[in-house]
């Protein structure tokens, strides 16, 4: 085979790598997987861009070139990536056992920033019509399922959000209608633009599938994004094209406003049409309410952020650092509302959490004020560099399509206000995707380097370190998918086989959040075959991970107490409760220590404790009835006893002591 031949062969599989990409990331779900339906997704996309980037590294030592083409909007993209860079640096530097937390979330920015300077140097400005038919034909499949789904046709048969609401190959019906949100301002341009009239029929039949799928998806943000970029594309292209487009295009106008209008009404009480549990109407009143739980709870990771970010205000706690720092600062939250706002105080509970649910806030709190600033520059730069060039572009085609990628932008970062999108991998994709497509139409500078250093041996060491990642990524799944199976090994006590399986994952290349779960998992397999030394082990493994978890000092705490080690089981119960003062079993735990230690002031307080949070807690009364009983205080205890009862009448040793303290002449 001629050089030449080669390098035909090479450009061809470059070229399909990456529209591989585009089109299989959004279908790739796999069901073993443990509720980490953005696995198959990333393993996919880090497997295809390995190879893109071997393929690209051969075809360039072929060539004895090496080059590097980039656009003005490149620009905003290195500064997010290095600023990212730099946060993940500080994550490490405040706790190095965190490195797999932060690397796994870097990572795969730093793997977009590789795909779209791959797609530009790969791709040409005529190209961008044909990367924009593998995203929708991906993304018409996706919404095909939905449909599906919504019809009780689903062979996924997964993850339950609620009746009526689906979530197709995207395991999420938030995740699903953000991805919809955003291509359906590309899609409107493409209606008004020149292309074919059945083209134009499927799209425009999609588009409306679509709008049905992020209306019944019941995703607040996602609604916030869809509405909020569809009256920026009316407003852009009256101001574009001037009052006659609206004259051209009335039924198309009108057609999709009324079309809108029609879906509100049908989702907005019960019907046949309708299989919500919820109407629109009851969704949107519920995001009104501050003493709502989901709107408390948003209000109380966003605080949480602030606090965090206040603390780490240049590079934040780290790239993928908030969960590992966020019940430390929700604490802190917890704390001021209990004067401030004692209802919403009443409505929240620290607890790890993976997402801020705003964007601008998590960013803010994981790569501080200039990981922020650079967020923000990126996104003003597309904005502002896609509107303009919309303007001096001649082509029509290219002109809308520039016009719905600033739509699609608008769409993201209203999104963003409400969900998380810039952390949810197959909709990070696809952002990035529709920044190379926008600065396929810039113009580009190249940067060259001609040399002869290039051996014949570099495109056989490239793809073999390309093989090599790739078998690393497919063993993060298959990590991933032991949890699932462990997990139903240690429900049926099947302990050992169970840690077995966690033990093996744990040896696999597991993501940073699936270390954090299986040494937990490891650990309670360890201490249910009464090994207590190796759950210990296990659990404080995690801990020196993730300092704040809250669980794993609960474990450790409870080891403690059954090896009758309770001076370390009172440490970490005190730790539990320093991060969440509301965690119940952690209370009557410490209560019971006290109690069996004859520390009886103690226990009532903590088992009086307990029941200020959880009244209706018949354990922890039962125990308090107890611990009067043996104070002496047979009054209070027989009320207790009594107040037992009544939340749970069938309570035999409540009965039984009652009946005894009556017989005794204690209480009458």
């Amino acid at each position: 085979m001629t050089a030449e031949k080669l390098r035909t062969y090479i450009d061809k599989l470059l070229h399909l790598s990456l529209y591989m990409i585009l089109f299989i990331i959004p279908l790739s779900f796999w069901l073993p997987a443990n509720e980490s339906f953005e696995t198959p997704k990333t393993v996919n996309f880090y497997v295809l861009l390995a190879f893109a980037s071997a393929l690209f590294i051969a075809r360039q030592a072929l060539s004895g070139r090496f080059f590097i083409k980039t656009t003005s909007f490149s620009l905003p993209v290195l500064g997010i990536t290095t600023v990212v860079f730099l946060s993940f640096l500080k994550g490490i530097y405040l706790n190095s056992h965190a490195f797999p937390m932060h690397w796994q979330f870097f990572k795969f920015i730093l793997a977009n920033a590789v795909m779209y300077f791959l797609m530009i140097n790969v791709f040409s400005k005529k190209d961008i019509p044909k990367l924009l038919y593998f995203i929708l034909a991906s993304h018409f499949i996706v919404t095909t399922y939905g449909l599906l789904q919504y019809l009780g046709v689903d062979f996924i048969k997964w993850v339950s959000f609620g009746e009526g609401r689906v979530y197709s190959t995207m395991g999420n019906p938030d995740y699903m209608a953000t991805q919809f949100s955003i291509l359906i301002p590309v899609m409107i341009a493409l209606i008004i633009s020149p292309i074919s009239r059945i083209n134009k029929l499927l799209v425009t039949i999609y588009l409306c599938f679509m709008f049905i799928l992020i209306i019944v998806s019941h995703g607040r943000g996602a609604w916030v994004g869809f509405l909020g970029s569809l009256i920026y594309m009316f407003i852009l292209f009256g101001a574009a094209y001037g009052r006659d487009f609206f004259s051209r295009n009335r039924a198309f106008a009108v057609g999709l406003a009324s079309f809108v209008v029609l879906l509100a009404i049908i989702f907005s009480f019960p019907n046949p049409l309708n299989k919500n549990s919820q109407t629109i109407l009851d969704r949107l009143k519920s995001g009104y309410s501050l003493t709502n739980n989901s709107v408390a709870v948003r209000l109380f990771y966003w605080e949480s952020a602030l606090q965090m970010a206040m603390k780490n205000p240049l590079l934040g706690a780290g790239i993928g650092g908030f969960s590992l720092n966020t019940s430390y600062f929700q604490r802190k939250v917890l704390d001021r509302w209990e004067k401030v706002a004692p209802l919403m105080a009443e409505q929240i509970e620290p607890h790890v959490e993976l997402y801020t649910h705003n964007d601008y806030l998590q960013t803010l709190a994981e790569t501080g004020f200039a990981g922020l600033g650079a967020y923000l520059w990126l996104f003003a730069a597309i904005l502002i560099m896609s509107f303009r060039n919309a303007f001096a572009e001649n082509n029509p085609l290219l002109k809308n399509i520039l016009f719905g990628i600033s739509g699609a932008i608008v769409a993201f970062l209203l999104n963003s206000l409400l969900n998380f999108p810039w952390r949810v991998a197959p909709t990070l994709i696809l952002l990035w995707s529709l920044f190379a497509v926008f600065s396929l139409s810039e113009t580009k500078t190249t940067h060259e380097a001609v040399s002869d250093k290039f051996k014949s041996w570099v495109p056989a060491l490239a793809l073999l370190l390309a093989v090599i990642f790739s078998a690393a990524q497919v063993n993060s799944l298959l990590a991933n998918t032991c949890i699932r199976s462990g997990q139903a090994d240690f429900m049926n006590k099947n302990y050992d086989s169970a840690r077995v399986t966690f033990e093996r994952a744990l040896n696999a290349n597991p993501r940073g959040t699936d270390i954090i779960e299986l040494v937990l998992y490891s650990g309670n397999a360890y201490n249910a075959l009464g090994n207590t030394p190796k759950s210990v082990e296990y659990y404080n493994r995690g801990l020196l991970m993730f300092p704040n978890f809250i669980e794993s000092h609960y474990n450790v705490a409870n080891v403690y107490m059954n090896s009758n080690m309770t001076d370390k089981a009172v440490e970490e119960y005190n730790k539990v409760l320093d991060l969440n003062p509301k965690f119940t079993s952690a209370i009557n735990n410490l209560a019971n220590i006290y109690f069996n230690r004859s520390e009886f002031d103690k226990a009532v307080e903590m088992y009086q404790r307990a029941l200020k949070i959880k009244p209706e807690g018949v354990e922890a009364r039962y125990n308090l009835g107890a611990a009067y009983f043996r104070m002496k205080k047979y009054k209070e205890a027989y009320e207790e006893l009594s107040t037992v009862l009544k939340y749970d009448p069938n309570y035999t040793l409540a009965k039984d002591w009652i009946a005894k303290m009556k017989a005794a002449g204690l209480v009458r």
